[in-house]
């Protein structure tokens, strides 16, 4: 059809010959300018449900600039029959693609292409502040929450949920702009998130800015409308979790790679959230397996990190109170807080390398004490369930720096204890 007549044209030299490249593109050209209005679109329809991978038709410059002429000379058929046809194709990136055609219209009309800013009038340029919805976490655009299953981050979102929707300090720590919130609960239900407020704070009873969805569409099954309609009456949206509004399962999706796709549906969603200064957030896994960048640490592809503008990574081991909140985000500061939980709601300790420093100390101290005798660095790592060699070196640091507080001392033969009753060099067990 419409590529077989292209290829045909392609194909045609002189004596029959292949023409080189730039001749088969002007006689591709050719073929496809020739095309009444109608015909083409019909060509390109046929062309598309053959198979979602032929899709890359509508990228071509030249069936762009058709696709410019018929978006401005024939309205009913751009937005009919193509637009409908490439919103199958398309999906979420439709809406991308149809800009792309508006602005060559729009081009076309004004006989020039759009000017390309100065950095001069970009500097001389006032912006609005940027939004904060919480101090240091929350801002407007779109955020990813990340942590592991079960290990807390819904109730923290709900904890930020009810001080956003009231207007007070988050953790007793991060004042908030007091908004009207919409948390869309897609896994827990009205009993669990009745009983997680009541835990948060018992004496609650009109929270009349924060509401609740059970239900919401999917990406491509009209989950930007519905954000686009909610976002008249909602600054801040939490979506628990991501995975239940990502689009279905299908062969255009297949023929995507996964970064490609994950920058496709959360791009128009980042797009959304900050034409509108709202801050959207989406609730995500971690991964399993340690990462050494905590960007790496949100499951799947870097496409999910790479579209959005901020990202929480809360973490928490078993069953403790404390846990650590990493912010890593293109407009805050890149930050860790620790957070306790402290009579049903979390509340902030403080920063979290300072705190996560003082805690491995004191479990260092903790696992002498239980010794009960001089230990070398591997002995203590032993003890605190740590191996390799990494970590050893910084072990070594750490050992120093309470060597150097006083806080433990140091035998002649280099291994660390307590200050206590037992000899210098002594080790219970050893004849010497």
């Amino acid at each position: 059809m419409a590529e077989e007549i292209v290829e045909q044209a392609a194909s045609v030299g002189i004596n029959g010959h292949k023409p080189p490249n730039e001749e088969r593109i002007d006689a591709r050209a050719h073929v496809v300018n020739a095309m009444g209005q109608r015909e083409l679109v019909t060509l390109v329809l046929e062309h598309l449900n053959k198979s979602p991978y032929n899709a890359n038709i509508l990228y071509q410059p030249v069936f762009q600039q058709r696709f410019a002429e018929i978006r401005r000379e024939d309205p009913p058929l751009y937005f009919g029959e193509l637009m409908q046809a490439v919103g199958i194709s398309l999906r979420e990136r439709a809406n991308a693609w149809d800009r792309d055609i508006a602005t060559l219209a729009q081009a076309s009309i004004n006989g020039q292409f759009p000017t390309p800013q100065t950095a001069t009038a970009l500097l001389a340029k006032t912006l609005p502040p940027l939004r904060c919805f919480v101090e240091e976490l929350i801002a407007e655009g779109l955020t990813i929450l990340a942590g592991k299953p079960k290990k807390g981050k819904s109730y923290l979102a709900l904890d930020m949920s009810l001080s956003l929707s009231v207007g007070r300090e988050a953790f007793m720590k991060f004042p908030t702009e007091k908004s009207h919130v919409l948390y869309v609960s897609l896994e827990d239900g009205e009993r669990r998130l009745q009983r997680r407020l009541r835990q948060i704070q018992p004496n609650i009873s009109t929270p009349e800015n924060l509401h609740f969805l059970y239900d919401f569409p999917r990406l491509g099954e009209g989950a930007l409308e519905a954000l686009q309609y909610y976002s008249k009456q909602f600054q801040v949206i939490f979506i628990d979790t991501l995975g239940r509004i990502l689009p279905r399962e299908t062969p255009a999706r297949k023929s995507l790679s996964e970064y490609q796709e994950m920058t496709d549906v959360l791009g128009a969603i980042q797009g959304f959230a900050q034409q509108q200064r709202m801050a959207i957030i989406v609730i995500d896994h971690v991964r399993k397996a340690s990462v050494e960048d905590d960007g790496d640490a949100i499951i799947g592809t870097q496409g999910k990190f790479g579209a959005a503008d901020h990202a929480l990574i809360y973490g928490r081991k078993g069953e403790e109170k404390d846990g650590v909140l990493k912010v890593i985000s293109r407009d805050l500061e890149n930050e860790r807080f620790v957070l306790s939980m402290v009579n049903g709601h979390l509340e902030f300790l403080g920063k979290g390398e300072i705190y996560e420093m003082d805690s491995e100390q004191n479990k260092i101290i903790k696992i002498l004490e239980e010794e009960a005798r001089p230990m070398d660095i591997p002995s203590i790592m032993r003890a605190m369930g740590i191996t390799g060699d990494a970590h050893y070196k910084r072990f070594r640091v750490v050992m120093h720096r309470l060597y150097s507080e006083d806080r433990v001392g140091r035998t002649k033969r280099g291994l660390y204890r307590l200050y206590g009753n037992y000899d210098e060099d002594r080790v219970p067990g050893v004849p010497f």
